[in-house]
């Protein structure tokens, strides 16, 4: 089921993406290069130099993120399990850091990890009229990177480690003011695709998409007499900036 969310947020992000690109190799059309005199004064040449991904770089990122919470809160007592579907959404933004290595002309590997925070949230109501609130208020990542260049562009797939911080809560009904909750630091992976352009030799920006899933939160209060287990995924577009050293 994992796999065909991420290939919907995969298929609609592909058009945002194609457009970004054209507009990237427009701009390769003189970041770098130049008019330069011929040595007998004829008109100009011009002359772009091969740019290079090797190096560290640092960045800020921004966008906005969607996805899902599934959860089953069983009665202590009796066994009696009430579901929660609903949607979760907000805007994410912070920083990313990371090391790309040019393995030849045309194919970059690298290692980058980035830190968020977070304002997806969502809730919703049961069968039986309860309440369930999800929040995610950071998120952090520890991915690889692998890709091709055209030119200043580079198109990449990502993958790797994910973490954030994520409470849920019980509450009575549509009110949705909590009476039990529990917040947890959840360990999960994340995958995607993207694509970077380089505008000068060291400022590059670029556009994102992933999926994440952060696993499950599972908690029991024996006060309200219920265990609630929640899986919590998301999937975001986000757009950098990036600065080489």
């Amino acid at each position: 089921m994992s796999h065909m969310r991420i290939l919907n947020g995969i298929v609609p992000v592909a058009a945002a993406l194609t457009a970004f690109s054209g507009l990237a190799g427009a701009a390769d059309l003189g970041p770098y290069g130049g008019p330069r005199q011929r040595w007998d004064g004829s008109s100009p040449a011009y002359y772009q130099p091969a740019f290079r991904w090797t190096g560290f770089y640092a960045g800020l990122q921004a966008g906005y993120g969607w996805g899902t919470t599934n959860a089953t809160s069983t009665s202590i007592g009796s066994g009696t399990a009430q579901t929660f579907d609903y949607s979760t959404s907000g805007g994410i933004g912070g920083v990313h850091a990371g090391y790309n290595w040019q393995a030849n002309r045309n194919f970059v590997l690298g290692l980058e990890t980035d830190l968020e925070v977070s304002g997806i949230s969502g809730s919703g109501l049961g069968a039986f009229g309860g309440g369930h609130v999800t929040n995610i208020d950071w998120l952090g990542s520890m991915r690889a990177r692998a890709g091709f260049t055209t030119g200043s562009t580079l198109f990449y797939l990502t993958g790797g480690l994910a973490y954030g911080g994520v409470s849920v809560d019980r509450t009575a009904g549509a009110g949705f003011t909590p009476f039990v909750g529990a917040s947890d630091w959840k360990v999960g992976w994340t995958a995607g695709a993207g694509i970077e352009h380089a505008f000068t030799p060291n400022i590059s920006a670029r556009l994102e998409y992933r999926y994440t899933d952060l696993g499950q939160i599972t908690y029991t209060s024996t006060g309200a007499g219920i265990t609630d287990t929640s899986d919590v995924t998301q999937s975001a577009v986000r757009a950098g900036l990036s600065f080489k050293f």
